[in-house]
């Protein structure tokens, strides 16, 4: 009797396992579809408000380089060890930044204009801004980055980044979940 309530017991986790694996279930979150979804928003947004702007297919980011800036930060790579092994990886800078970030509806969400603008390390603000940020590659160590210099001092750049490369199927104060999201960033400083 008591191997069949094992048994019984271990089958139920079983179904309840696979069951909760079902892609017909209404909580599945498929990260594809709604990069497809977001892609369409995007390009509807792109073509009526930003006819210029440089779609990026490495990451389904839209940008448009407003001002260069001055080129003078180098971007450098470093030594790491990742999963026990010593890789490059590239060095995180110091950034201050004024921007501006809303949804595709043109609601504000974020914002930061002051003389400094806001200051932190690269990796402490979304993806999409990193990919912004970085160039394609730091020699021979591939970024893939927007621009091949990647961003400096003065240097302003408009992104519009699917939800993938923002907060995904997570909202976040303001941004509801699965929002693609409208950046102007220009950079303060790089360090």
């Amino acid at each position: 009797m008591k191997n069949r309530l094992i048994q019984f017991i271990v089958l139920a986790i079983a179904v309840i396992s696979f069951a909760s694996c079902n892609k017909n279930d209404d909580n599945y979150f498929d990260a594809n579809k709604q990069f497809e979804l977001d892609a369409q928003a995007i390009k509807t947004f792109v073509d009526a408000k930003l006819p210029v702007a440089v779609l990026d297919s490495n990451s389904g980011i839209w940008y448009q380089v407003i001002a260069e800036g001055d080129g003078a930060y180098e971007y450098k790579s470093k030594d790491s060890i990742v999963y026990g092994e010593t890789k490059k990886v590239p060095v995180t800078p110091k950034i201050s930044v004024r921007y501006t970030g809303q949804l595709l509806d043109g609601t504000v969400f974020d914002q930061n204009q002051s003389q400094d603008g806001m200051t932190g390390f690269l990796t402490q603000y979304i993806p999409a801004w990193q990919i912004a940020f970085f160039p394609k590659k730091i020699g021979d160590l591939k970024i893939g980055g927007l621009t091949v210099k990647g961003l400096s001092k003065g240097a302003k750049i408009r992104i519009i980044t699917p939800s993938y490369w923002a907060y995904g199927n997570l909202s976040n104060g303001k941004i509801p979940a699965n929002s693609p999201l409208d950046f102007m960033i220009e950079v303060v400083d790089i360090k």
